[in-house]
């Protein structure tokens, strides 16, 4: 009975996640938590599945783009250095206080997005350059490798305003970037022992199976789709976090 509530709780995650960016742990981690995992483990596994689904979705919004390499170079090298500093931070800091400032920030965002629905419909002039732009990974990456709910809308919305993707391209960039980032934090939390594969074999199987329908459907369906589960979601997830529910 419990394998199939975290195959089915992972996979709902993954296919809302993989369609908005919002992020997958916001639905696992309390329901992990409430199976009686405890939280190094519950993240350690919610790593493990971004490791394995993230790379599924950006292949389907990626596939027949021309990318731009060097800057996913540079976002990816950035933003592992940030996930490292991100493993340290997962044990210092005060966590209620954080996800209620985070919370708000996303809920900045959604606002943001709100009252700017061109943003990220068709392809712009980039507003800043590759290197800076490849810069700010290192804070996506810190965050990415202890919560990561969200990154997806902070990510995306960086690609689409300093770069001028579109939203469905930043997302891919997103998911191809947040593969590596989670491949070192998977290997940073399971060397330090916080595996269990009673939770992360269940819950990757899941993963996988919702982040392919997922991203399919939000790459078929297009800008208007994913943008309203950008803000819907976005807006829950924002309002979650910052009323510390």
């Amino acid at each position: 009975m419990q394998i199939l509530i975290i195959f089915s709780v992972a996979f709902l995650a993954s296919l809302l996640s993989s369609m908005s960016g919002a992020g997958s742990a916001m639905l696992t981690t309390p329901v992990w938590l409430s199976l009686g995992f405890p939280l190094p483990v519950a993240i350690a596994s919610n790593q493990a599945n971004g490791a394995a689904w993230t790379l599924i979705a950006a292949r389907n919004y990626l596939k027949g783009r021309v990318l731009d390499w060097p800057l996913i170079r540079t976002m990816v090298c950035f933003g592992l250095a940030g996930a490292y500093a991100g493993t340290l931070i997962v044990r210092r800091i005060d966590g209620p206080t954080l996800q209620r400032v985070i919370g708000l920030i996303i809920i900045c965002l959604v606002v943001v997005v709100a009252f700017n629905p061109s943003l990220g419909r068709t392809e712009a002039a980039p507003c800043l350059p590759r290197w800076l732009t490849g810069l700010l990974a290192f804070p996506l990456g810190a965050y990415e490798s202890f919560f990561g709910s969200g990154n997806g809308l902070f990510t995306s919305l960086l690609l689409s305003k300093a770069r001028g993707f579109p939203l469905l391209t930043a997302l891919g960039y997103y998911y191809l970037s947040a593969f590596t980032w989670n491949c070192f934090a998977v290997a940073v939390y399971t060397s330090a022992g916080f595996a269990d594969s009673r939770l992360v074999l269940p819950s990757t199987a899941g993963s996988m199976l919702g982040a392919y329908f997922g991203s399919r459907a939000g790459s078929r369906k297009g800008y208007r789709l994913v943008r309203t589960l950008f803000l819907t979601l976005g807006g829950v997830l924002g309002t979650k976090l910052a009323l510390g529910w």
